[in-house]
């Protein structure tokens, strides 16, 4: 016998329990293209930043960071794949 008043199986009591522990998640959900939104304004946030505290240096990384995959394409669509 135990001392609760709803048996721990009951619905009511399951309910309950997720309401108390997630009280703000069905108010904060985002939709796939916002989460693709913030995602591309913390990129730029990033770059930026970089840009601040490097300088001109830091306008060129992105290019260096896609050169290997331009190439990688180039490579591939030259081999018919």
């Amino acid at each position: 016998m135990t001392d609760l008043p709803i048996p721990q199986t009951a619905p009511e009591y399951r309910k309950a329990r997720t309401e108390v522990a997630t009280p703000f998640r069905s108010s904060f959900t985002l939709s796939l293209e916002a989460k693709i939104l913030l995602v591309v304004l913390a990129v730029l946030t990033l770059w930026a930043l970089a840009i601040l505290t490097f300088g001109i240096p830091a306008l060129v990384w992105p290019m260096k960071v896609m050169v290997p995959s331009i190439v990688l394409g180039l490579v591939l669509l030259t081999w018919g794949i």
